[in-house]
């Protein structure tokens, strides 16, 4: 952007002016605290730890993320025992926890995403576009 702006400038012509970006979060919605069992509330509280940056289903509105969304419907489509096999021994994009979570953090980590429904699922916010004159 500021490159273009130098060559506009050079050639005679105004930039664009500055824009505000507004994003609009519900933050009714994201300050709600859900009753969960203890093994999934101690999931939770891993899953926010290790696995959120890069599959994030906090209900951070963001357009993409490194890793896939993950809830419910993961663990029943892939099985249990699968996506056990993958938190520990990781894929090429993502990194094994078999040497950092025990098999009972692991066992809550699945029972945190157990309650994670496909509805909850980040919708990315409408964007409002202010124009700074």
């Amino acid at each position: 952007m500021v490159f273009i702006a130098a060559l506009q400038l050079r050639a005679g012509q105004q930039p664009p002016p500055p824009r505000v970006v507004v994003s609009d979060y519900d933050m009714q919605a994201a300050a709600e605290s859900v009753a969960l069992p203890a093994d999934a509330l101690a999931g939770k509280k891993l899953f926010v730890q290790r696995c959120a940056l890069c599959h994030d289903p906090l209900g951070q509105p963001a357009t993409t993320t490194l890793g896939p969304w993950l809830d419910t419907t993961t663990v029943e489509g892939r099985g249990e025992s699968a996506v056990r096999q993958t938190i520990l021994t990781g894929s090429r994009r993502m990194p094994g926890w078999r040497y950092t979570l025990t098999a009972e953090q692991v066992d809550h980590v699945i029972a945190y995403l157990r309650t994670v429904t496909p509805d909850q699922k980040p919708v990315p916010p409408a964007r409002v576009v202010i124009p700074l004159d």
